[in-house]
């Protein structure tokens, strides 16, 4: 390493948090106690009706699904290679239904840890889910990573639910394995919306560099470094409180601190050889899966209660087949991110955590003419976790999407339309707050508690038929 890049690293490392509170001191086990949501945010609106498809016996619902879809399937320049039924490419593609011959589904079988976990009740389906008011990327993104339905065009320098999670618990951080750190995770502080976030996109690289003990100018380098900013802070209480270097030299002193504590943790334990050698389709995944495990490690000093993860990859305009079912192998595989990653984390924090996946959007019903599906509005959304009760909350193939409309059109033959959205994704997301932290879904949502709101004509909505208070055991 030489001189330049010893510095941008050490710089880079500086830069990596923006808290200027305190860490914990104490290096106690991630136990029972505390309970940890991660949030996956699914970047570019995720078809889940190409991971939940419906039972070929499901008729007439599963001949109109065939009919609007078969051309996700068959892409194939030889006919003779394609499917020639829906039984043919459900048998071939999915796993074992599940529920009965009549009303089941099947899980796409790149997603086989998925259904391990949906068969022993640790995987909860919300159906027909208000994905977002309009069909962009940007906007919708913002949306759901604030937790805001009215969230303004390009409003970035905004808190977002994980970042108002973490304030209601209090003692808590946003842990942020992503390269970039979202809105989900920023505060209500607006002069630091990063009060409240660790950002761990290389958590094996987190401290400051003291340079490689085998080079001794960089030994004298890391320590020269260390003396300069030390004697900085001397200065800085002399100095106004605008002072434009005093974050600057906050954020030295606060990662300088939990550096010396927490690389000691990670070299006492190195990453276990099937997370070491996972290999993904996207590595950036693999980093995050190996950042959220050194996370446990140092839990207590992170203050781990709130994650954010993401996976891009989503906008399946085109060959959706092929692209879907990488995603999905990576998330969902047996032998893959989070089946290798809870593998490995302590029996305490895999009971103690819960996954929730959200997305920009839903897809249309119907295929598009490029073998993939555009823009939608309505979707699901899935939580895993041992704590969670299990099972489908909603219609997943409602009558509704296969019966003429007042206009005498039919959804799954109209190009264009979408899973109609009957269950407000802030009701959702309230209770799983509420269980992360009791009584603090009304808080990180306040619209929850009220019905008079213009966000929806009548409050936030509901599925009728839908009792999400049950979504945890």
């Amino acid at each position: 390493m030489n001189r330049r890049d010893f510095i941008k690293l050490t710089m880079y490392s500086t830069a990596l948090a923006g808290m200027t509170t305190p860490f914990r001191s104490a290096l106690a086990t991630h136990g029972g106690a505390h309970r940890t949501l991660i949030n996956v945010m699914c970047l570019g609106g995720a078809d889940f009706r190409y991971l939940f498809t419906p039972s070929p016996l499901s008729t007439p619902y599963a001949t109109n699904f065939w009919d609007a879809r078969k051309a996700l399937y068959n892409t194939d320049p030889i006919p003779a290679n394609n499917y020639a039924s829906y039984d043919e490419a459900f048998t071939d593609r999915y796993l074992a239904t599940v529920g009965g011959p009549t009303n089941g589904f099947g899980i796409h079988k790149n997603a086989d840890w998925l259904k391990d976990q949906f068969d022993n009740n640790n995987v909860a389906i919300i159906c027909n889910v208000v994905g977002s008011t309009n069909r962009r990327h940007d906007q919708s993104q913002l949306i759901v990573n604030a937790g805001d339905l009215n969230a303004g065009k390009f409003a970035y320098d905004r808190d977002g639910w994980g970042g108002r999670l973490a304030e209601t618990i209090g003692a808590a951080n946003v842990v942020s394995m992503t390269n970039d750190i979202s809105v989900f995770a920023k505060g209500t502080n607006a002069d630091n919306r990063n009060a409240k976030v660790i950002h761990a996109r290389d958590t094996r690289n987190f401290a400051l560099s003291k340079g490689d003990p085998a080079q001794a100018t960089q030994i004298k380098m890391g320590r020269a470094l260390e003396n300069y900013y030390k004697s900085k802070r001397t200065e800085t209480a002399n100095k106004p409180a605008d002072w434009p270097f005093r974050k600057f030299i906050q954020h030295e002193k606060a990662m300088r601190y939990f550096g010396d504590q927490f690389k000691p943790l990670t070299d006492a334990n190195p990453l276990p050889a099937s997370l070491a050698d996972l290999t993904l389709t996207q590595a950036g995944f693999t980093k995050q899966c190996q950042n959220i495990y050194d996370s446990f490690t140092g839990a207590d000093l992170f203050n781990l209660r709130v994650a954010s993860v993401e996976y891009s990859g989503w906008d399946t305009h085109q060959q959706q087949k092929s692209r879907f079912e990488n995603n999905i192998s990576d998330l969902f595989g047996i032998g893959k991110g989070l089946d290798t990653l809870t593998s490995e984390l302590d029996v305490d924090s895999v009971n103690n955590t819960v996954f929730v996946f959200t997305s920009d959007f839903g897809r249309q019903l119907r295929a598009n003419g490029s073998a993939g599906t555009d823009h939608g509005k309505g979707s699901y959304m899935i939580l895993v976790g041992p704590s969670v009760n299990g099972g489908v909350y909603g219609d997943m193939f409602p009558d509704s999407e296969i019966t003429a409309d007042g206009g005498g059109s039919i959804p799954f033959e109209t190009q264009g339309a979408d899973i109609t959205g009957l269950t407000s994704f802030e009701r959702v997301l309230a209770e799983v707050c509420n269980w992360v932290e009791p009584g603090s879904g009304t808080q990180v949502f306040p619209n929850t508690a009220f019905n008079d709101l213009n966000i929806y004509p009548n409050g936030p909505i509901l599925e009728p038929g839908v009792d999400l208070t049950t979504l945890f055991a």
